[in-house]
């Protein structure tokens, strides 16, 4: 997911620090924060920057500091995982964040926050680990983070914002064995979880929380499109995303996709346009696919689409963002191929498609198409 997407949220934790003040008590610093995550999910980095310096000054041995750091790094350097040097970093400031939440947390007065940084950080650490492929390091990971889950899910009826951690949980508890049968022996000694009271948990998180409204729309877009396949709940969502946040490339990307898996070309090829002046691969990949889709669905222009996803298909995709994209690549040509009554090729991008796809709707299409001709 998202995204994925940022888990765990930084600024869900953010809401309970110590220092000289709580932090809900500390109207200036608490504003400050806001400002800043708004800054950097609208990808204003020096903006950011200044606003969240002014926070990390005024908790300086705080885990606050230290995952803000890590946040700044992976919204500067999208996709982190293809940048070894940084996201080297980003690990260092996860572990810092750990170390110092594990201070506080021996003060029964900061357990409660402490427990969110340690969530947060190994939250973090246990995703960057699923999309380097290192699935049992990835659960391993989670593991260290359950029991600070348990402790503070009690939470989450007296406070919103613990609502997205609890709805992430019950989701991705059922969903993540389901796409990754590996780790069924590691997850199976944690406790059960409920994917239709995640979605429930997220969508309420988004509705009364304050710091993790951002995330949870992002869940929900990238849970609605990846697993759900609720195409129309997807768009609300990224509507919102990009609405708020123009200048974030990543929301923009999921708000076309959104469009286009609505029928809603007009608007989506306007945003398309603006998208091909970015020379990043995860932009130029997602544009080919983007038109290619709508080549083939809106303008029946078949030979344009075949050439747009072929393309794309050259270009590496990135695991967190534009996997998802190749497969749809592949479904795309196969179906081209089927109406060129080309059986060969279809039934081997079918089969090319299956090998990497996850979204849900484009495996169901691949194997129910890959039967009719086989």
């Amino acid at each position: 997911m998202k995204s994925k997407v940022i888990s765990f949220l930084i600024a869900l934790i953010v809401c309970q620090l110590p220092c000289k003040a709580q932090f809900l008590d500390d109207e200036k610093n608490k504003e400050q924060t806001i400002k800043g995550l708004d800054f950097l999910y609208n990808q204003q980095f020096d903006q950011a920057k200044e606003a969240l310096n002014n926070v990390k000054l005024a908790y300086p041995q705080h885990p606050v500091k230290f995952l803000l750091n890590a946040l700044e790094l992976q919204w500067q350097y999208v996709p982190i995982d293809k940048n070894p040097e940084i996201l080297k970093k980003y690990i260092a400031e996860l572990n810092k964040c750990i170390s110092a939440a594990k201070v506080i947390y021996k003060n029964p007065k900061y357990k409660k926050e402490a427990t969110f940084f340690l969530l947060a950080a190994h939250g973090f650490i246990a995703l960057s680990n699923n999309y380097q492929k290192e699935y049992f390091d990835a659960a391993s990971e989670a593991k260290k983070a359950y029991s600070f889950f348990n402790e503070g899910k009690k939470y989450k009826n007296e406070n919103p914002e613990f609502l997205f951690a609890s709805g992430l949980y019950n989701f991705y508890r059922v969903q993540y064995p389901e796409s990754h049968p590996m780790v069924k022996p590691v997850v199976m000694f944690f406790e059960n979880g409920n994917k239709k009271l995640g979605l429930q948990e997220l969508e309420n998180s988004y509705k009364k929380s304050i710091f993790s409204r951002t995330e949870a729309a992002l869940y929900l877009v990238n849970i609605n499109i990846k697993y759900e396949s609720n195409f129309k709940k997807s768009l609300v969502y990224s509507n919102i995303l990009h609405s708020k946040y123009p200048n974030n490339y990543i929301f923009k990307i999921k708000h076309v996709e959104s469009l286009l898996l609505n029928n809603e070309f007009e608007e989506a090829i306007k945003l398309i346009e603006q998208l091909k002046s970015r020379k990043d691969k995860v932009s130029q990949l997602s544009t080919l696919v983007f038109e290619a889709y709508k080549e083939e669905h809106a303008d029946k222009n078949l030979q344009g689409a075949l050439v747009n996803y072929a393309k794309a298909l050259k270009i590496p995709h990135d695991d967190r963002y534009t996997k998802e994209y190749h497969g749809m690549a592949y479904l795309g040509m196969a179906r081209i191929f089927v109406k060129q009554k080309d059986l060969g090729k279809a039934k081997a991008l079918y089969k090319e498609c299956l090998q990497i796809a996850e979204y849900q709707w484009v495996v169901d299409a691949a194997k129910t198409e890959l039967k009719k001709i086989s």
